[in-house]
């Protein structure tokens, strides 16, 4: 395969943003079939073990370091970020917060009359087991996420590095 590190790039990211998408088309099949509350407890028994493939893989190939650099580094390639861009609130040595400012799947799913996913579970599973692949003394906390009450289609994560 004789690539252009452009063509490269461009199938890196088509790549990555057909993952994201798979994993709505996933929930949207799975909640068909077995409802909100069955495709919640599906999903939570792999997720996190895709989390931590993911950081895993991404520390091999990137030869990312420890601490809230090492992770910023590799949570770059998070499929999702392809699909649904996260932004950097903050950031020092110690700590990292990121954002999705305006969950489009989330907004969908109300403008079809649905509920909002409830994500946050999940999405706990698969952050904590990320970073711990980074750097195992990474502790990560949910500020807001679906379900919570005021989460605007919002969701908000705290990375914290030891000393």
């Amino acid at each position: 395969m004789n690539l252009t590190t452009e063509q490269m790039e461009s199938m890196i990211e088509a790549m990555m943003w057909f993952w994201g998408n798979l994993h709505q088309r996933w929930r949207f099949a799975a909640e068909q079939e077995y409802g909100l509350a069955g495709t919640e407890k599906i999903e939570k028994t792999f997720i996190g073990d895709v989390g931590r493939s993911h950081g895993r893989g991404f520390k091999k190939v990137l030869n990312t370091g420890k601490g809230i650099s090492g992770l910023m580094e590799a949570f770059r390639y998070l499929p999702e970020n392809f699909v649904e861009p996260f932004e950097i609130v903050e950031q020092s040595d110690r700590h990292l917060v990121v954002k999705n400012p305006s969950c489009t799947v989330q907004k969908a799913r109300l403008k079809k009359g649905r509920e909002e996913y409830p994500c946050k579970d999940a999405a706990i599973l698969y952050f904590t087991n990320f970073a711990r692949e980074i750097d195992p003394g990474i502790k990560m906390t949910c500020i807001i996420c679906p379900p919570d009450e005021g989460n605007n289609c919002t969701c908000e994560w705290r990375f914290e590095a030891p000393e």
